[in-house]
């Protein structure tokens, strides 16, 4: 009965923790280059609260983003965030949950 009970409240837990998770946006940026680029974006996001990791792919040009579900970007906010650092800023893509893997937390 313990037991049963244990478990029951763990799966509610669980499903507590899955609702309340991270999401993710994924950002076209032209002239993300180098790693020096990603460095400089990555501080710069990095800022905003709630905005826990920064990825990037410099072949394909996207920075990905996870923050908690507080974090809201907007067109005006991104395209004057990365002009103030040298880039352009094209588009955003928002997925409802974070697929970076936990490895890629801190690299820039």
């Amino acid at each position: 009965m313990i037991r049963t009970l244990l478990i029951s409240a763990g799966l509610m837990f669980a499903s507590g923790a899955a609702m309340a998770g991270d999401i993710q946006y994924d950002l076209q940026v032209d002239g993300i280059t180098c790693p020096f680029c990603v460095a400089t974006s990555a501080k710069a996001l990095k800022k905003i609260d709630g905005v826990k990791q920064v990825s990037a792919d410099l072949e394909t040009g996207v920075i990905s983003v996870c923050a908690d579900e507080s974090v809201e970007f907007t067109d005006a906010q991104l395209t004057k965030l990365f002009l103030d650092k040298g880039f352009t800023y094209k588009s955003m893509t928002k997925l409802d949950s974070c697929t970076l893997p936990p490895e890629e937390a801190d690299e820039e």
